[in-house]
Order: C-alpha cells, then sequence, then structure tokens
C-alpha cells in the first residue's frame, strides 16, 4: 500500500519549505555524459531550482511535482521549462507517457517520497520513460547516526510510528510533521535499482552538511543508472 499521508503533506507543503540542495556539484559531472542538447525530466522539482540549472545548460526540460503551489510559482519563473502537477509514485505510472527522455534527475526525492512502495514505484515509473541507454541521476540521503547523534535520536523516536529502521519525520520548527523521510545504506540502494531494471549502476558517498540542518553533518548518496538497449 502506498503511504497517502505522504501524498497529502506534499500537496500541502509550502514551497519554501520544500528541500533541496544547492551544490550540484555531483549533478554537473552526471551531465557531462549526455549530449547536449538532452531531453531531460526532473522528477519532484519543486519550485525548478534544478529545472532552471538545467534549462540553463541547454537542455530540454519537463518538471513534475505533486505540489500545485511549487508548479504555480515555477510556471511564472521558468517560462522555459514545461512545468505539470503529478503523482510521480503513481502506481499506473507518469501519465501521460508522450515522451522518452534522455535522462531523469530524482534529486533527494527518494528519500521523502513516501514508504518502500512509493521508492520502489517511483524508480519504476523513471525507468518506463527513458529512452533505451537513458541515464538516471539520483541523489539520496544516507543513514547518518554513526557521524550525528541528532538522527540516531530521531530514527528511535520515530520507530514505532514509522515502522522502518532509518526511517523518522522530518517537522518544523514549531513540531508539526512536514513529511517522512528514509535514509538509506548503499546496499538498498543498488537493489532498489537493480529490482526496478536498471543496469551500469554507480554509487557515491559524501559527507556534507544536511539539507535541513546546515551545522550539522549527513551522509548523503549519489547514483547514476541506465535503462539497457535491450530491455523490453
Amino acid at each position: 500500500m502506498t503511504d497517502s499521508q505522504s501524498r497529502s503533506d506534499w500537496r500541502a507543503c509550502a514551497p519554501r519549505a520544500i528541500p533541496t540542495k544547492h551544490d550540484l556539484t555531483q549533478l554537473e559531472a552526471w551531465l557531462e555524459t549526455l549530449p547536449v542538447p538532452s531531453c531531460l525530466l526532473d522528477l519532484g522539482c519543486g519550485t525548478g531550482q534544478v529545472s532552471a540549472w538545467l534549462l540553463d545548460r541547454s537542455h530540454a526540460v519537463t518538471g513534475l511535482d505533486i505540489n500545485p503551489a511549487a508548479i504555480a510559482q515555477a510556471q511564472t519563473t521558468l517560462p522555459g521549462v514545461s512545468f505539470a502537477v503529478a503523482d510521480i509514485a503513481a502506481a499506473n505510472g507518469l501519465q501521460p507517457p508522450d515522451a522518452l527522455y534522455d535522462g531523469v534527475v530524482v534529486q533527494l526525492v527518494l528519500s521523502v517520497i513516501g514508504d518502500a512502495a512509493d521508492r520502489h514505484q517511483l524508480l519504476r515509473n523513471a525507468f518506463a520513460v527513458l529512452k533505451p541507454g537513458g541515464s538516471l541521476y539520483l541523489s539520496a540521503s544516507g543513514t547518518s547516526d554513526d557521524i550525528n547523534t541528532e538522527y540516531a535520536r530521531l530514527y528511535a523516536t520515530d520507530a514505532a510510528v514509522t515502522g522502518e529502521p532509518f526511517t523518522y519525520l522530518s517537522r518544523d520548527a514549531a513540531g508539526q510533521v512536514l513529511y517522512r523521510t528514509h535514509h538509506f545504506n548503499r546496499e538498498e540502494l543498488r537493489t532498489l535499482l537493480q529490482d526496478a531494471g536498471y543496469s551500469e549502476i554507480a554509487i557515491s558517498e559524501r559527507i556534507e552538511a544536511s539539507s535541513r540542518r546546515p551545522e550539522q553533518r549527513a551522509r548523503f548518496f549519489y547514483l547514476s543508472a541506465q535503462r539497457p538497449h535491450d530491455h523490453g
């Protein structure tokens, strides 16, 4: 069963509260492996910060997000990008599947999309709209209890609610739940991608500032993978 509460949380989230990362070094390295221009899909695009960055590098970009307010803001500020409101982890896939893409970008989305079923479905949806030989770029939060005791506390505090290790509820300063967050280990990510059909999986790991707690350290994973030429 998909996590309907996560859907509600993300639809209602204030655009300014949507997490992002401003250091796009790893994304830039992946982008250099693609031809220019490429047709790219930004899944979970929020207000379009990554979409704008891709557009500035002469790529054709489509952005999808479940949050109507974020999409409205993105459409206003970025007329050169095609934006639409969409549930990117929908069980029936990305509708309408009117294009195949050279590359799909999933920036920090997999960690906050919902539950395990949502994560699997998101990766399958991205796979389905990639051209054979097309490339996926993915960044995700990693388990960080070994380097940050605050994360160890969060995992333990919310374990009874989430029912899943290394998962907690991200909250605002007033303690209001914003969304569910899951932190991955390397093999978990590799297995998810393999189960969705991807090949040529490459994973790198970095310790950086937390996306919501810039004064604290956190682990992040950066991945690239390919839809095989001979799939299907």
